[in-house]
């Protein structure tokens, strides 16, 4: 028993009239003696119940209603006092800037949403709180997890069919969902993925910032490594007959495609373009990439790949450029989506709609398809759709990021291709890490403008042209 639930009653004496002490200071230390018991009654009550009383906690984030293309920064974004039944509360260690996030923000990408999300969809970080009713048991405080950015309900048919990245009911982190833009936040516990062996590779490693610069790159990868699994599925496909590939983008993505493919299929002679110089640049410059970055307009006509990967969302990349470089029965990767609003004229080639095929992981071949009317040309190809990624991709992206990291910092690939930083979520200097472009600081977080889509009107401006960064990366403030 409780030992306040014995303790006597106090009862207030009867309210004091001016004749019961003439003397001010009297009557005023009379009503200070009440005071002082009524302040404890009301404690012991409120101790009896467990009531208790603490401020609302906050975090720093970057925020939009998606009703404008530019994002706003808040330091005193709410959370609730607990994670909610299903959520587990998360310390963001890195976080990435993907071009997505630029895409939704400029309404190329859909998003649907009109509330107040915080923005972002590629992190890690450690688990600082569990729900009181958390259901994966597997999931501990402290535990270093990699965010997966896509949502979906437990009867989802897709999930059921083990392909949930191609349900219409997805939700995604940073567009539906709060995401990763945040020191803080909580998280669906379906979208957490602890990391193997992260404790282990940890203690090997000489500098832990640098890891978790590394393994930030888990989701982006495992996207990448999707494609290649999904084309060794298909019965037209064999590997160890492809001789070159041509990436068309040189962006974070195309790149990251250039190093996958150079670890873990070195017979292949990779070559990467890209339309920006900039990008050409910055690709050309990474140590130790392999690939041949060339202009495309010195290709020649007669220049075919036995495969290509098509890693920018431009629509002549994706509907012009591929059909022109690819061999006859070659095979055509679609991995980015195309920049389309609503209204847009959709992408189809020959009753095939190439962003269908992307977004639904088709496999289609297009036959005799004269791209060359003048020359009476024709040439077959096939198209192989690759969105998103599956819980296993995880797990394989994690082995090849450990196995590139622990062969120490002048050969580790993966965490170079992060060319910029911003240290703290509200830090207002993207810094340079190649030595080929230069710090940048603005008057205010620098990551609010370099959330904004490429445009062409600010090629010039080498300030806010996100062309002049592969990854973006932020160090999140205690693990800097």
């Amino acid at each position: 028993m409780n030992s306040r639930a014995s303790s006597p009653l106090v009862f207030l004496p009867r309210h004091l009239s001016y004749e019961d002490h003439r003397s001010p200071k009297q009557r005023f230390s009379r009503w200070n003696s009440y005071e002082i018991q009524l302040k404890a009654m009301i404690s012991n009550i409120l101790a009896d119940k467990l009531i208790i009383f603490s401020a609302i906690p906050t975090t720093k984030a970057v925020t939009s209603d998606f009703q404008s293309s530019v994002p706003v920064f808040s330091d005193q974004f709410e959370l609730t006092t607990n994670p909610l039944a299903g959520y587990c509360r998360v310390k963001t260690v890195r976080s990435q800037i993907c071009n997505s996030d630029r895409r939704v923000l400029a309404g190329t990408k859909k998003g649907g949403v009109s509330q107040a999300i915080v923005l972002g969809h590629e992190g890690i970080g450690f688990i600082a709180q569990l729900s009181n009713t958390h259901t994966r048991h597997d999931l501990q405080v402290g535990d270093l997890v990699v965010l997966g950015p896509h949502f979906v309900e437990a009867n989802d048919h897709c999930l059921k069919n083990g392909v949930p990245n191609l349900s219409c009911e997805m939700k995604h982190l940073g567009i539906h969902m709060n995401g990763v833009f945040a020191d803080e936040m909580d998280f669906p516990e379906y979208t957490l993925n602890k990391i193997t062996n992260s404790n282990e590779i940890i203690k090997k490693a000489t500098n832990r910032s640098e890891y978790y610069d590394q393994m930030v790159f888990i989701e982006p990868l495992a996207c990448v490594q999707r494609g290649y699994k999904l084309l060794q599925k298909q019965p037209y496909f064999n590997i160890n007959a492809i001789e070159t590939i041509l990436i068309l983008g040189a962006g974070p993505m195309g790149v990251i495609h250039a190093v996958h493919i150079q670890k873990k299929y070195p017979h292949i002679k990779v070559s990467i373009t890209d339309i920006d110089s900039t990008r050409r640049n910055l690709t050309k410059n990474l140590p130790n990439l392999q690939a041949n970055v060339v202009e495309i307009d010195t290709l020649g006509d007669n220049t075919q790949f036995d495969m290509i990967v098509v890693a920018t969302s431009s629509r002549e990349a994706n509907v012009h450029s591929a059909i022109k470089f690819i061999k006859h029965n070659g095979v055509i990767l679609l991995f980015s989506g195309i920049d389309m609003k609503n209204g847009d004229v959709r992408p189809v080639i020959n009753g095939i709609d190439i962003e269908t095929v992307h977004r639904y992981e088709h496999s289609v071949q297009l036959i005799n398809y004269g791209f060359n009317l003048d020359a009476q040309i024709t040439k077959s190809m096939y198209f192989m759709g690759t969105s998103g990624y599956v819980k296993d991709d995880f797990e394989t992206s994690i082995q090849e990021l450990h196995e590139d990291f622990m062969l120490g910092s002048e050969l580790c690939l993966y965490r170079r291709i992060a060319t910029s930083v911003i240290n703290k979520l509200d830090g207002n200097v993207v810094h340079d890490l190649t030595g080929a472009f230069r710090d940048v600081t603005f008057d205010m977080p620098a990551i609010i403008p370099l959330l904004k889509l490429f445009d062409e009107n600010d090629a010039n401006d080498s300030d806010v042209n996100v062309h002049n960064h592969l990854k973006i990366l932020i160090r999140h403030e205690n693990y800097l």
